[in-house]
């Protein structure tokens, strides 16, 4: 082992311990000093009630509990690095000097020597970006250009440098495959030190760049969704806080699965929350979940409710829509004249203001145009309680009064203003079914969001810097639509339209999406957490083309024809998967879990899947919709035969099953398998 690497090492090592050790001596003050001042607000209440600076103690506490909270990020972030300091090194020679930059999750720097730069940081996107030659970063709008002539890549546990390999590829095959290796873990890992050109390429961005990414199953795309946000921390550290930044995921036990990924780069969790919540917190009813949604239709099957749910989720349903509220709806509106004595006199006359039907017509229908209904409403309310200020007749602190007065008057001139009631009009109107239960529809959260918006705009302020949307292909274009309506800011879309269980998506449809919201459209057609044998059989069920593979290599899928699946299924687990950590039993719908649960009491160790927490368990019985967006060392899907799985609907749900699995997958059937299976190993027991 190169000694100059081993020196660099222990130096490295040496430094970040002080640092731990600083970091710790200064926390520990400012816990006793944190004491100190709530026993001394405590002890002297009293006279600071009486007048002494009581809000300036309470500031002086809560600047400290700030201190606090930064030394214990930075404190975990460097007990992580000091196990790990650094994982590759560039050596870059420009005209004047050869600097060799050591690349790891933050900078380490000490008496103004750097050992470690920050992956984010501009120089080290030379490593993912170049191979050994000319290159070049950006500092602002300044130019660095060079030669990389070095680019090394280690392998350092526990402080110990196991290796270390020089490469003119971004990612040595080596470690890759070897991090591919790997179990699942329950949490999603941090990816910085396989980041590939492409990956980088979107993650460092620029912030006021709206951005969709298609990739398929297993390229990362979500995981490089969250390394963007803490790119954009980093660089942006000044204006922006991980509180700026929100993330749209699909469900809660999702959200659980990536909320580690931040705290490992050393940064806080983001924001999360699902449209569902949004939807809920401003209609005030509950709303179906994804995955019940799914579950029915993959349980009856009804041909009626797959077309309904296909043109819900089409642009010409979003434009059907909006003409209804821009038209019929609002063409509805019915003013009427005015009028209000200010004053009366002895003489009989007395003073009015007077707003006639046909000034109300004019600033509605012409002036306002442009507008949606409650921002039609809203100015015409303000200019009218503006007259009565204006007048003299009412104070400027009266007039938020008055508006809202105004604003209930003028929605009394609608005929009919009840969110749900004009929902069940518009749903008649095309033909389509509209239940009218407590619980909204999955399908129909966003038409009716887009209701209520157009009437009264949102009771909650959704505000962001940044938007993260996860599993794209899940969103109806009503719902982007409302995206676009509660947040201004820029964002980064990510997901898959091959991924739809309900629906077919095409490339059109992403183009359209793409240029609807403003974004450029990257493609990340490489997939990296299967087996060549399991991408490859995967995208053959749904005949995807264009894909590429990591090469790591596996066993190929089976498929398991037997009169008994418990059993198989047993000694499936116990034999081949035994050295896992995570196995999931995907199953096509709640019902059928619920059954093959019957059939593995006794004989497997298992969990079925409701709670985030339960992703912590060995072996997991699952659905297709449960488990989308997670991986597991190996995936067993039951029932795989012909009656189960054979239409397009079936076939979606199988192919988002296989790309769940890392490094073996298995099917299991009593009857003939299903046809979509042609490609896996058949065995009979």
């Amino acid at each position: 082992m190169e000694e100059f690497e081993l020196n660099h090492l222990s130096a490295t090592i040496k430094v970040v311990n002080k640092k731990i050790e600083k970091a710790q001596i200064e926390l520990a003050n400012l816990k006793k000093l944190f004491e100190e001042k709530r026993l001394e607000l405590g002890n002297n209440f009293y006279e600071y009630k009486q007048g002494q600076d009581l809000a300036g103690t309470f500031t002086t506490m809560s600047q400290i509990e700030e201190q606090q909270l930064a030394l214990e990020k930075e404190l975990s972030r460097l007990k992580t690095q000091n196990n790990s300091p650094y994982f590759a090194r560039i050596d870059f020679q420009t005209t004047s000097a050869l600097q060799k930059i050591y690349i790891g999750l933050a900078s380490i720097i000490h008496n103004k020597k750097i050992y470690t730069v920050d992956w984010r940081s501009p120089i080290a996107s030379i490593y993912y970006e170049y191979e050994l030659g000319d290159a070049e970063y950006k500092i602002g709008d300044k130019v660095i250009k060079g030669a990389l002539t070095l680019k090394r890549q280690y392998k350092i546990e526990n402080k110990q440098l196991l290796s270390y390999f020089d490469t003119n590829l971004t990612i040595n095959d080596e470690i890759l495959q070897e991090i591919l290796s790997k179990h699942a873990s329950d949490k999603m890992r941090q990816i910085v030190s396989t980041i590939q050109k492409e990956q980088n390429a979107i993650i460092r961005t620029e912030k006021t760049e709206n951005i969709l990414v298609q990739g398929v199953a297993g390229s990362g795309k979500t995981s490089i969704a969250l390394h963007k946000a803490a790119y954009l921390l980093y660089k942006h550290r000044k204006s922006l806080k991980s509180s700026d930044i929100l993330v749209l995921s699909p469900n809660n036990i999702f959200s659980s699965y990536i909320n580690e990924v931040l705290p490992q780069l050393g940064e806080d969790n983001l924001v999360e929350t699902t449209f569902a919540q949004i939807v809920k917190s401003e209609l005030k009813r509950s709303v179906e979940a994804r995955e019940d949604m799914l579950d029915d239709i993959a349980t009856k099957s009804d041909q009626k409710v797959l077309d309904e749910i296909s043109y819900k989720s089409s642009y010409e349903f979003l434009d059907s829509l909006l003409r209804f509220l821009k038209g019929p709806l609002t063409d509805i509106f019915s003013p009427k004249t005015l009028r209000y004595i200010i004053k009366e006199n002895d003489g009989g006359e007395n003073e009015e203001i007077v707003f006639t039907e046909e000034q109300t017509r004019n600033l509605f229908f012409k002036t306002f145009k442009g507008y949606d209904f409650y921002e039609r409403i809203n100015k015409i309310a303000w200019q009218y309680a503006m007259v009565f200020t204006e007048k003299r007749h009412y104070s400027k602190s009266q007039h938020r009064g008055l508006k809202e007065r105004f604003k209930q008057i003028l929605y009394s001139f609608m005929p009919i203003n009840n969110v749900e009631q004009i929902f069940q009009i518009f749903m008649a109107r095309e033909k389509l079914s509209a239940s009218q239960s407590s619980t909204i529809k999955y399908m129909d959260k966003g038409t009716l969001l887009a209701i209520k918006h157009y009437l009264y705009g949102l009771d909650h302020d959704f505000s962001a810097k940044y938007l993260i949307i996860d599993e794209m292909q899940d969103f109806t274009p009503v719902d982007i639509y409302m995206f676009k309506k509660i947040w201004t800011c820029p964002y980064m879309i990510v997901g898959d339209v091959n991924q739809c269980i309900e629906k077919t998506l095409s490339k059109e449809y992403l183009q359209l999406t793409a240029d609807f919201l403003g974004c450029n459209v990257y493609n990340l057609n490489k997939t990296y957490r299967s087996t060549q044998e399991i991408a490859m059989f995967a995208s053959s069920i749904i005949g995807i083309k264009n894909v590429e593979y990591v090469n790591r290599r596996g066993e190929a899928p089976k498929v398991i024809q037997t009169a008994n699946q418990g059993t198989v299924i047993a000694k499936l687990i116990d034999e081949e998967c035994s050295n896992f950590d995570h196995i999931a039993i995907i199953c096509k719908c709640n019902k059928e879990a619920k059954e093959l649960c019957k059939q593995l009491n006794g004989k497997v160790d298992y969990v079925l899947m409701k709670e985030p927490d339960d992703y912590k368990n060995k072996v997991l019985v699952t659905t297709c919709a449960t488990a989308k967006g997670i991986e597991f060392d190996a995936v067993i899907v039951p029932n795989a035969d012909g009656e189960n799985y054979h239409n397009n609907l079936d076939k979606n749900i199988l192919y988002i099953s296989t790309t769940r699995a890392l490094h073996k997958l298995y099917f299991t059937c009593q009857n003939e398998p299903s046809k979509f299976l042609k490609n896996a190993i058949h065995e009979k027991e």
